[in-house]
C-alpha cells in the first residue's frame, strides 16, 4: 500500500526482477517483529520496567491485540514501534528492516490515539492531509487520498467542519482517516475507543471490522484494556501483565482453553477453582475441589497435568445452572450476592462441599434471587478446563 519508490514504479512500467525479488522476501518476513525488546526508566535503586524481554511476530495483514490492565507494558510496546520510545534493549524490525533508531516519521505507521489529537484550528479535510502535505505530496493526490481516506470511515459530508463541530465518535473516525491516508502498511490503534460511551464504542467495533476486512493488507496492532473490544477485533490476542508478555494466541483458544490463571480471570472474569489433580486419561481428568470429585477438561500437552498437582479449573459463570434446590445432578448452594446487569443477574454462591470458595453465576434477565437463599447448582458436564495454577491478583477485565 506504500508508494512505489523505484523510477519504474513512478513510470508505470514493470518492476525489475531484481526488485521483484525484493520485494517477495520482503513478503516472507513478519510485518512487525519485536525481538526481546526492554524499556527501562530512572537509574540506579529508582529504575522502573515498563517493557520486559518482549518478542512477538506478526504477519502481514493480521490484526493483534495487546490486551492487559493498566501499567501492563501494551502501550509501552505501541510507542516503541511508532518511534514515540527508544528501547533499552533488543531491535523492532518491520517487514525484517531494522527501524530500531528510525524516526517516527521515517517508519511510514499510521497511529490512532485514544485523544484523537486533532488540530482544533484546521477543518477535517486539513486534518485528514496534514501526513500528505508533511510528505510533500501534489495538491491533486492529496486531495484524491483525503476524499478516499474520509469515505472509508463514512465522513465525507463533513470535510469542512472543524473538530469542535463533531461528536466524539465522528472525531475518532477522522483520526482513523487521517492515519489511513498516508496508506500505511502497519496501523497502531491505542485504545482509540476509550474516551466513547458504551453505544458509541459498539458502532466504532463494528465500523473497525469493517475497515479491517477492507484493508486485508494492513497489519494492525490494536492496545485495549478492555476484552470485548479484543475478542471482536483481533486474529490473536496478546496479553500482557507487569510488562511482560504472558499468553499469546487466537481469541477462542484463550477463551476456551486460557493457559494461565492471570488469563482465564482476565478474558472473561471466570470461576478459578483450586483443585488436586487425580486421574488423567485422555482430554479429561478426576480432579478433588475440596470435597468434591469434578471431570475437567484437561489440554495438550498431558506433561502439565501431574497427578496429585494443584491447579485451577476455568468455569465461566454463564456455563454454572442455577436450579431449585433438589434438582437432578445440583449441589446445595447459598445466595451472597446478587447484582442486576441488565440482560443478566451475577450471583455470588457459596458451594457446599467448596469451603471458602465463591462461585458466580450469570442468571438470565432480573432474578428474584436474594441474598441468603438456598438454591442448587449445576456444573456443565465437563466441569470447566485445567489451567496453571498461579497468582492471578490483577486480572480483573472490563466485562463483556
Amino acid at each position: 500500500m506504500t508508494e512505489p519508490t523505484t523510477s519504474a514504479g513512478r513510470a508505470g512500467t514493470h518492476r525489475s526482477a531484481a526488485a521483484t525479488a525484493t520485494q517477495s522476501a520482503s513478503d516472507d518476513q513478519p510485518a512487525i517483529t519485536f525481538d526481546r525488546v526492554g524499556v527501562r526508566y530512572g537509574r540506579g535503586k529508582n529504575t522502573t520496567d515498563a517493557l520486559v524481554d518482549f518478542s512477538l511476530r506478526v504477519t502481514r495483514g493480521e490484526t493483534i491485540a495487546l490486551l492487559g490492565p493498566s501499567g501492563s507494558g501494551k502501550t509501552t510496546a505501541l510507542k516503541v514501534l511508532a518511534g514515540f520510545v527508544r528501547p533499552t534493549s533488543g531491535r523492532v524490525r518491520l517487514s525484517g528492516r531494522d527501524i530500531t533508531d528510525l524516526p517516527p516519521a521515517k517508519r511510514g505507521i499510521g497511529v490512532v490515539v485514544q485523544s484523537y489529537a486533532l488540530f482544533p484550528h484546521m477543518r477535517v479535510r486539513d486534518n485528514v492531509a496534514y501526513g500528505l502535505k508533511a510528505r510533500r505530496m501534489r495538491k491533486g493526490d492529496i486531495a484524491t487520498r483525503v476524499a478516499e481516506a474520509l469515505s472509508m470511515v463514512s465522513m465525507s459530508d463533513y470535510a469542512d467542519r472543524l473538530p469542535r463541530e463533531l461528536s466524539g465518535g465522528q472525531q475518532q473516525r477522522v483520526a482513523i482517516a487521517r492515519a489511513l491516508a498516508i496508506r500505511p502498511d502497519v496501523l497502531l490503534l491505542d485504545e482509540p475507543l476509550a474516551a466513547l460511551d458504551a453505544q458509541l464504542r459498539q458502532s466504532m467495533i463494528t465500523e473497525l471490522q469493517g475497515l479491517r476486512d477492507a484493508l486485508p493488507d494492513t497489519t494492525m496492532l490494536y492496545v485495549t484494556h478492555d476484552q470485548a473490544e479484543a475478542l471482536a477485533l483481533a486474529d490473536r490476542v496478546a496479553v500482557m501483565r507487569d510488562a511482560r508478555l504472558v499468553d499469546i494466541d487466537t481469541a477462542p483458544a484463550l477463551w476456551s482453553r486460557p493457559p494461565t490463571g492471570f488469563t482465564a480471570a482476565f478474558l472473561g472474569g471466570a470461576n478459578l477453582i483450586p483443585v488436586t489433580i487425580g486421574r488423567v486419561s485422555g482430554r479429561t481428568a478426576l480432579v478433588s475441589a475440596g470435597e468434591r470429585m469434578l471431570t475437567v477438561l484437561a489440554p495438550e500437552p498431558r506433561t502439565r497435568w501431574a497427578p496429585g498437582a494443584a491447579a485451577l479449573v476455568c468455569v465461566r459463570p454463564h456455563d454454572v445452572v442455577v436450579t431449585d434446590l433438589g434438582a437432578t445432578g445440583s449441589t446445595r448452594a447459598v445466595v451472597r450476592s446478587a447484582v442486576w446487569r441488565g440482560p443478566v443477574t451475577r450471583l455470588s454462591l457459596a458451594i457446599d462441599g467448596l469451603p471458602d470458595q465463591l462461585l458466580e453465576a450469570d442468571v438470565p434477565g432480573r432474578s428474584d434471587h436474594r441474598v441468603d437463599a438456598v438454591v442448587g447448582v449445576r456444573l456443565p458436564e465437563n466441569a470447566g478446563v485445567l489451567v496453571d495454577a498461579g497468582d492471578t491478583s490483577g486480572a480483573t477485565g472490563s466485562p463483556t
